[in-house]
């Protein structure tokens, strides 16, 4: 027993590196994702009915297919037409446009539940509709979708072990690096789960603590 709690640690340095690269994906994923889903609520609002079928066809498209197959038709798709771009980004385009489906949503949830109200007071005071938005309108969505914009961090961590399978040195691509050299499986993936779990904790407790203060502050 001893002996396996000494290998795993022996190999800790290059877990932590891939801890490293899962939370540098997955932050870079969430912020990319962020502008996505918030450029996709701006255009939702406008009056083309176009942009909005094509923004609900993909928004449907996101939460309709497995992501491991959006990973797959990015990575391919970027080769295909001659962009030689590394998996770690291919990766993050891939993450972060599945996110900004799901951070779109969120939006519009937070959208509806402002009250009209609001808008007919800004254009009263003058207001233009891009300032409206970033003074008063959106201030208040990010505000009561933290919580839920921090679950979607969680998400994001929680399916960047995807990534390996083209080839991103992430934290469970680390650990099966090890596991192919030492042909010891389970003490690291033992160890994995906790590191996962650890970091997912974390986060959650600070979406708790996030949403418990924005209640308080209704």
């Amino acid at each position: 027993m001893q002996d396996t709690i000494d290998l795993v640690f022996s190999y800790m340095p290059d877990l932590l590196n891939g801890l490293y690269y899962t939370i540098l994906v997955s932050v870079e994923a969430i912020m990319i994702g962020f502008v996505v889903g918030m450029v996709l609520s701006v255009l939702r609002m406008g009056k083309s009915k176009i942009i909005k079928w094509i923004i609900s066809v993909y928004i449907s498209f996101v939460r309709g297919t497995p992501i491991i197959v959006q990973i797959f038709l990015i990575y391919y798709a970027l080769a295909m037409i001659g962009l030689d771009i590394p998996a770690f980004q291919s990766g993050v385009i891939a993450l972060s446009l599945n996110s900004g489906g799901f951070i779109a949503e969120i939006i519009r949830g937070g959208l509806n539940a402002i009250p009209k109200g609001q808008y007919e007071a800004a254009k009263a005071l003058g207001m233009g509709n891009f300032q409206t938005l970033r003074r008063i309108i959106f201030p208040q969505v990010l505000r009561i979708t933290l919580p839920q914009f921090l679950n979607e961090f969680i998400a994001v961590i929680k399916v960047s072990p995807l990534l390996s399978i083209i080839a991103v040195v992430e934290l469970t691509r680390a650990a099966q690096r090890i596991v192919n050299t030492t042909y010891i499986s389970l003490p690291f993936y033992i160890a994995i789960a906790i590191m996962y779990f650890i970091l997912n904790s974390i986060l959650e407790y600070a979406a708790k603590k996030v949403e418990k203060k924005t209640l308080l502050a209704k």
